[in-house]
């Protein structure tokens, strides 16, 4: 089961960056996002990932104040074995595992990084697991995949290879009517799973702001706690809109509060500025406290 250190990790936003752009990546750690993933995958040519896998420790060894990541290659491809072999090191925080089809694809990345922790004297599972969900078969396994426990840190819905898994016949149109019982189901999995809240895939339109922003209320609004950017002006916004509403957190204070000094007086039912407050009303009041809480604490000045 997920750990209660590993509830407290913060990620609205996962900022994906060419492993193999130093330019990019020394802009990940003044970009603001809660994680940031150094992409051995799709964001380098083929041609070019052995000489970005061997840059990528020293890449990490320069990223501060953010959840340090790297996407490694699937290991279908012939790659992604010696991806983990190499990258996984002490400045690696969590290791994104793509296209994730069933439990045992899981468990086989979790072998390899276990051997390379012990090759360089780690203990076993201090590198996180994000498995990315991008094809019909790896929603459908989804549940399972979730209730792996262990290292895995968070699933992530990838839509662009699960809409070109279900041969959507659109680049341009929308395609959330299809993407929708994926989506949908990806909460409920890793909720039932006891993890925390699933990460949503990217927005690709990147000069479209408010869309973006249409596009992040409907995620939260569906359960999602965070979501893939691909460009840090996406950060921002993610950041904002992933995290609680001032207003949510200021009524959960106050109805905590009168709770707490109505259950003294025996009473567990009570009304809030008219709202109805009772024990599932205030678990969820207290889940959100914690979270903004979390986040205060992330975003607090490092020194």
């Amino acid at each position: 089961m997920p750990t209660a250190q590993d509830a407290e990790i913060v990620i609205r936003s996962l900022l994906f960056c060419p492993a193999n752009e130093p330019r990019k990546v020394a802009k990940l750690s003044l970009s603001g996002a809660d994680a940031g993933v150094l992409d051995l995958e799709d964001a380098v040519a083929s041609r070019e990932k052995a000489a970005a896998r061997a840059g990528v420790r020293a890449a990490l060894a320069t990223l501060r104040g953010l959840l340090r990541c790297v996407r490694v290659n699937p290991l279908e491809t012939g790659l992604g074995e010696e991806d983990v072999a190499n990258v996984v090191c002490p400045d690696l925080d969590a290791i994104v595992l793509p296209k994730i089809e069933t439990v045992q694809d899981l468990r086989r990345f979790d072998r390899l990084i276990a051997v390379a922790e012990s090759a360089n004297g780690m203990p076993i599972g201090h590198v996180k697991a994000i498995a990315l969900i991008e094809t019909a078969a790896g929603i459908c396994a989804a549940g399972e995949i979730a209730a792996f426990g262990g290292r895995l840190l968070r699933i992530v819905l990838g839509p662009g290879d699960l809409g070109n898994d279900l041969a959507l016949p659109t680049m341009l149109g929308d395609s959330s009517a299809a993407l929708a019982y994926g989506r949908a189901k990806l909460v409920y999995d890793a909720r039932a799973a006891g993890l925390s809240p699933p990460l949503d895939g990217p927005f690709l339109s990147l000069r479209d702001n408010e869309g973006l922003a249409v596009d992040c209320r409907t995620s939260r609004s569906l359960g999602y706690g965070g979501r893939v950017c691909i460009h840090p002006d996406q950060v921002a916004e993610a950041n904002r809109l992933y995290a609680p509403d001032p207003a949510e957190v200021e009524f959960a204070r106050k109805a905590i509060e009168a709770f707490e000094a109505a259950e003294r007086r025996g009473s567990a039912s009570i009304a809030v500025e008219g709202v109805f407050i009772d024990y599932p009303i205030i678990y969820k009041a207290r889940r959100i406290v914690r979270l903004a809480d979390a986040i205060a604490r992330r975003e607090q000045p490092r020194v």
